[in-house]
This record gives C-alpha cells, sequence and structure tokens, in this order.
C-alpha cells in the first residue's frame, strides 16, 4: 500500500465529522489527530479500487480578529483562515495540496504521462444552519497543475445518540476547460503514444457527490469514524475515453484522539 491523496479521497475527508464543528469560542483551539483507511478509485474515472492509510488532521485556533476569525490546519484544505464571520456565515481561504496521477496507476494511462502533484489555493463561503449546512467553495490549482474548481456543498448533521453522529453530504463541482483537458482530456501527443484518440472536452460540471458518514465517541476524546459514498462523474469527465466507471464508490474508516 502506499500514502495517496486521491481526488475521492478528499471528497471523503470532506465529510469527515471532525470538519462539522460548531464555531470555536474566542482564544479557544481544539485538536484531533488520527489515522484511517481509504478506499478509492487509483484515479478519476477508473474501475480498479485502491487501499491506503492516510492520516486525519484537524487543528484550530480562534483568535477572533478582524479578518482573522480562525486559524485551521486540516487534510483536505491543508493550512487556512477563516477571515469573517457573522451570524451562520463564515468566508475564508487556504493553501493546500492538489494530488496528482502517475501513468503506471492503471495500464489504461500508459502513454499519458503523469500529472504531478501541486498546490492549490481556494476561498470558500459557508453557512451553518443548525443542523443544516450550505458552501461555495472554488479551488486554483498552482504550479505543475492548471485549472479552476467550484463547488457547491451541502450537509446534514444529526445526533442519534449523545455517543453516535451522523451526517449526510452531497456536492455538485464546476470545473473550467483547462482542468476538464487535464484530468479527462486527450491531446495530440498523448494520443500518438496511448491507446486513445483526441479528445477535447470542455468546461462544465465535472461530478456529483454524495456521502454518509457514522462517527462514534468511544470516550470523551477517542471517537472512530465510518464514510461510505460514490463519486459520479458528469457531461465530457464521463464522456471521456479514459474514464472507465462513471460511478466511483469510496469509503473511509478512521480513529482518533481528540486532545
Amino acid at each position: 500500500m502506499r500514502l495517496a491523496f486521491s481526488f475521492p479521497l478528499l471528497l471523503a475527508l470532506g465529510a469527515s465529522p471532525a470538519l462539522a464543528q460548531a464555531p470555536l469560542a474566542q482564544g479557544g483551539w481544539d485538536l484531533r489527530l488520527g489515522i484511517g483507511g481509504v478506499v478509492a478509485p487509483a484515479y478519476p474515472g477508473s474501475k480498479s479500487l485502491e487501499v491506503n492509510p492516510v492520516p486525519l488532521v484537524e487543528a484550530a485556533y480562534r483568535p477572533g480578529l478582524p479578518l482573522l476569525d480562525t486559524i485551521f490546519l486540516n487534510t483536505r484544505d491543508g493550512l487556512g483562515i477563516v477571515a469573517f464571520r457573522s451570524g451562520p456565515f463564515s468566508a475564508g481561504g487556504a493553501i493546500g495540496y492538489a494530488p496528482g496521477r502517475d501513468e503506471d496507476d492503471a495500464a489504461r494511462l500508459r502513454g499519458m504521462g503523469d500529472i504531478d502533484g501541486a498546490a492549490k489555493a481556494s476561498l470558500f463561503l459557508r453557512g451553518d444552519f443548525g443542523a443544516f449546512g450550505a458552501s461555495l467553495q472554488a479551488e486554483k490549482a498552482l504550479g505543475d497543475q492548471e485549472g479552476t474548481t467550484v463547488t457547491l456543498g451541502a450537509s446534514y448533521r444529526y445526533r442519534l445518540t449523545e455517543s453516535l453522529s451522523l451526517l449526510g453530504a452531497a456536492s455538485l463541482v464546476w470545473a473550467d476547460g483547462d482542468d476538464m483537458e487535464q484530468w479527462f482530456g486527450v491531446d495530440r501527443v498523448q494520443a500518438s503514444r496511448s491507446r486513445f484518440r483526441e479528445y477535447r472536452p470542455e468546461s462544465g460540471f465535472r461530478s456529483a457527490r454524495v456521502s454518509a458518514t457514522a462517527a462514534y465517541a468511544l470516550t470523551p476524546r477517542w471517537w472512530i469514524s465510518a464514510t461510505v459514498g460514490a463519486v459520479q462523474l458528469l457531461g465530457d469527465a464521463a464522456d471521456s475515453p479514459i474514464t472507465e466507471r462513471e460511478t466511483q464508490p469510496f469509503g473511509l474508516l478512521g480513529a482518533g484522539y481528540r486532545f
């Protein structure tokens, strides 16, 4: 097994119960560390599943200052800030890691070349209306990657017992032409080296995701969680010759400690 951050994996982490916490009190902090195992496609569009370990990290501190409400670090988004908070709404940004793709991930990718991992910048607007949550997040790949995605998400949290909480989440991802071309396109050089003909996808809705998470508090500090879900590729992403399976399941099982 290898440590990896695949496209569906980051979506699974986005549904982690540790990401669904009420705002900290001013001057308060929260730290959660854990380890998990993820089952996810080898690459976006793959029919093959991989099992990989993944660190689960979530840290936050709330100075409560103007334009610096909260500082956070987590596995999915990276290092960021909540710059503004008013009532149920909050807004901010982060710098994180955009996963890549190796042509060795599957025989189908031979000749396609590698997509190197790179940094990414994100801006988000979130609303927390009690049990319901909504978010709008734009991500821009930097350096060795290109492309921008915009994700519209919604979630619902329900505490079944004092120890058991449930979280349902859904999202819709729009991608620009650069992102679609990078992940699902086949240019002239790639067509000459691979089994595919040229394919030029355009901007549009790339995928939809649904997931369900259960989190159980073993003690006030120890917790375990499980997430199951699926990503449905859409439009030109689904029609790409690289895509073997349009509907891709994923799962995450984790455990950790809250300091």
